[in-house]
């Protein structure tokens, strides 16, 4: 047998071992791309909370109502209202009976609004939970979600939701969707 026992590639299939070059002389201009920034952006540092604190209402005080005598007694306050506040800057205000979830179907509550969350943690479920605003907070219902409703309340543990059961949440408390967090916050108004 005169010829070897290997198949032999085709010429320039398989790539010449490369040549040792002399190191390129240093003289030559650095022709790299950089990108130039438009605007220097400074770093943002992401929000927390504590559950059971109570942020501080941060709204501006009431502008007096044009006409208004000067010595006239001020707006009464309305019953109050609620928001959920994530920490990812999230907000939402309760005025309403609202159905949450990734693409919520209101169909689970029939008086509800459907309100849709953008979920990183990737655990709230397409309809998730109803949320009904009470005197004293929220009203939280789990609708048979994958990865459950749990509350959490100021002073209180961690306390997981029945499926279908509403679980009461007051001022302070944290609900979770799953994975992601929900602080249960004030928002006192004024009557006009």
């Amino acid at each position: 047998m005169a010829e070897s026992d290997f198949i032999v590639p085709p010429p320039g299939l398989v790539p010449s071992a490369p040549e040792t070059a002399a190191p390129a002389p240093t003289s030559a201009p650095d022709r790299t791309v950089r990108a130039v920034p438009s605007r220097a952006v400074p770093p943002r540092a992401l929000p927390t909370f504590v559950p059971g604190r109570v942020a501080p209402d941060a709204s501006p005080s009431p502008a007096p109502r044009p006409g208004a005598a000067a010595g006239a007694a001020p707006s009464q306050p309305a019953a109050p209202v609620w928001r959920l506040v994530g920490a990812s800057g999230l907000e939402i205000v309760l005025d309403g009976v609202l159905v949450l979830g990734r693409d919520p179907v209101a169909a689970a509550a029939s008086d509800a609004r459907a309100v849709a969350i953008d979920d990183p943690t990737r655990t709230v479920s397409k309809t998730h939970a109803v949320i009904e605003p009470t005197a004293a907070g929220v009203r939280v219902t789990d609708l048979r979600s994958t990865n459950g409703s749990r509350v959490e309340a100021p002073g209180a543990p961690l306390s997981e939701l029945v499926p279908g059961e509403p679980g009461e949440a007051p001022a302070g408390s944290a609900i979770y969707l799953g994975e992601l967090g929900l602080r249960v916050d004030r928002v006192v108004r004024s009557t006009v």
